[in-house]
C-alpha cells in the first residue's frame, strides 16, 4: 500500500500542470500579447505574464491566467478605469466573441468556452485569461479598480521575488505547500478569499526549517492560519490595498474561512492519528477528502 509520504510527493507532481496544458497557455497568451501589441488604438510598451501562473504556484486543472499589458497613454489616468478596459475590450471582442470578451473589476477577461475542467483530466486546456492594463509610474504600476473608480498600485515583480525567496528559504518546499493549500482552498468552495491571501499569510506562516512532513506542515499552517486570518493582511510590496480586504469586510465570510481552517487541521490531526495506528487506508482517505481526487490512495 501506498504510504502517506509516498503520497504526498506523488500529489506534489499530480498538481503540476500538464504539458497540454501549458502548451495551451503558451500558444494563448503569445497569441493575445500580439494581438494588444500590435493594436492601433493604444500604444502597449510591452506584456508579460503575471499572477500565479507566473509564480509558479498555480495547480491543476489550469484555469486562467494574468497577462499584463503596460500602456503609454497616461491620458487615460484622468478618466474612470472603465475606459482603458473598453479599450482593450474593443481590441479582443472582435477576436474573440463579443460574449467571450468582458470587463472584469481589474482586467478584461478572455473565456474560451471551456464549462467543465476537471482536476484529473489530462486533456484539459486553459480556461481564461485575464488581460490586465497597467501604467508604469515610478517603481510601480497603476491598475484599473472598475468598483471602486480607483487605480491601485501593484508590482507583481515584487511578489514574484518574494514567491522565489520564500521558496529558497524552505529548501525549495514552499512552493508545493502553498499549492496544496490552493487546491484546499479550491475543494473546501474558496473559504479564503482571495486566494492569493493563502500566498501572503503562507510568506509569514511557513517559516523556519522545512521539517521533512507535509502533514505536520500542513496541520501547523492552518492551525496558526485559523488563528491570524482575521488579522490585517496588507500587500506584501505595500502598494496594492490589503489583501485580506474580502474577508475583513464580510464577518459572515471571515467566520466561514476562520471554521474552514478548523476543519483542515482538525482533518489533518485525524490523519496522523490513523497513520501513527497502523490504519494506513483511512489516513490516505481522510487526505483525499481534503484535497480531492488529485491525492492518491495507490
Amino acid at each position: 500500500m501506498l504510504t502517506p509520504n509516498d503520497a504526498f510527493y506523488k500529489f506534489r507532481t499530480n498538481l503540476k500542470t500538464t504539458d497540454t496544458e501549458n502548451a495551451s497557455a503558451s500558444r494563448r497568451q503569445n497569441k493575445i500579447r500580439e494581438q494588444v501589441e500590435a493594436a492601433e488604438t493604444l500604444t502597449v510598451i510591452h506584456t508579460f505574464l503575471t499572477g500565479a501562473y507566473r509564480r509558479e504556484t498555480k495547480t491543476k486543472p489550469l484555469r486562467d491566467v494574468d497577462i499584463m499589458v503596460v500602456i503609454a497613454d497616461t491620458d487615460y489616468l484622468k478618466l474612470h478605469p472603465s475606459e482603458i478596459l473598453l479599450a482593450v475590450r474593443a481590441i479582443l471582442a472582435p477576436l474573440y466573441g463579443e460574449a467571450r470578451v468582458t470587463c472584469d473589476r481589474f482586467a478584461v477577461r478572455v473565456d474560451f468556452g471551456i464549462k467543465v475542467v476537471d482536476d484529473v483530466s489530462e486533456d484539459a486546456e486553459v480556461v481564461s485569461f485575464d488581460v490586465v492594463p497597467a501604467f508604469e509610474t515610478g517603481d510601480h504600476y497603476l491598475i484599473p479598480d472598475d468598483v471602486t473608480g480607483a487605480w491601485i498600485k501593484t508590482n507583481p515583480t515584487i511578489h514574484y521575488d518574494m514567491a522565489v525567496a520564500a521558496n529558497k528559504a524552505f529548501s525549495e518546499q514552499w512552493k508545493p505547500l502553498v499549492k496544496m493549500l490552493k487546491k484546499w482552498n479550491a475543494v473546501a468552495g474558496y473559504p479564503v478569499q482571495p486566494s492569493f491571501l493563502i500566498e501572503v499569510m503562507a510568506l509569514k506562516l511557513i517559516d523556519g526549517p522545512w521539517t521533512g512532513s507535509h502533514p505536520q506542515e500542513l496541520r501547523r499552517f492552518f492551525a496558526t492560519a485559523a488563528e491570524h486570518i482575521s488579522d490585517i493582511w496588507p500587500d506584501p510590496a505595500h502598494l496594492g490595498p490589503d489583501i485580506s480586504g474580502i474577508l475583513d469586510s464580510d464577518p459572515a465570510m471571515m467566520a466561514t474561512a476562520v471554521q474552514a481552517l478548523n476543519e483542515a487541521e482538525a482533518a489533518c490531526t485525524k490523519a496522523i492519528r490513523l497513520e501513527q495506528t497502523g490504519r494506513t487506508g483511512a489516513a490516505l482517505q481522510t487526505w483525499r477528502e481534503l484535497f480531492g481526487p488529485l491525492f492518491p490512495l495507490s
